[in-house]
């Protein structure tokens, strides 16, 4: 793959990405939500926590695919620090996250996009009341038409 030298603008969208063990993952972008519930069986074959943010961090660079953002470096906010590095670093010592990882690039290196995922803390991540099932706050509902990949789409069902 190749990827191009036009310069990137920086673009911060408001956007959060978070997943809860107790319920499932989602992005917010400012007062409108995406998420989907972690079905039965999820947590297998190294698919634990650091996978899930790293879905939620998936879905969320598909949503902005989807937006048709291209040529920038675009802030996500995450509350879990070991996806940030494993971002930074382009690899996890988790396979499962590692897949995620890959999607990911292979997705952005056609668009000309760089993601800048940055840390904040728990009680200050918007899309953590998404995670946990709680939807009352939110204005509505992002329009999520991308596709799921298959892998994921058997772990998650849309909320």
């Amino acid at each position: 793959m190749t990827r191009s030298l036009m310069p990137r603008q920086h673009c911060d969208p408001n956007l959060y990405v978070d997943a809860s063990t107790s319920f499932g993952v989602g992005f917010t972008l400012n007062d409108h939500y995406a998420g989907w519930r972690l079905t039965e069986g999820w947590a297998a074959d190294g698919r634990d926590i650091g996978w899930a943010e790293t879905v939620a961090l998936e879905l969320a660079i598909y949503w902005l695919l989807q937006m048709n953002f291209h040529d920038s470096n675009i802030t996500i906010c995450s509350d879990n620090t070991a996806v940030i590095d494993a971002f930074a670093n382009g690899k996890s010592r988790n396979p499962a996250q590692n897949d995620c990882l890959r999607h990911i690039m292979a997705s952005l290196i056609p668009v000309s996009i760089t993601v800048s995922p940055v840390y904040v803390p728990s009680c200050e991540n918007l899309a953590d009341p998404v995670s946990r099932g709680h939807l009352d706050d939110y204005i509505g509902r992002l329009d999520c038409t991308f596709e799921v990949p298959s892998p994921l789409l058997v772990w998650l069902s849309r909320i």
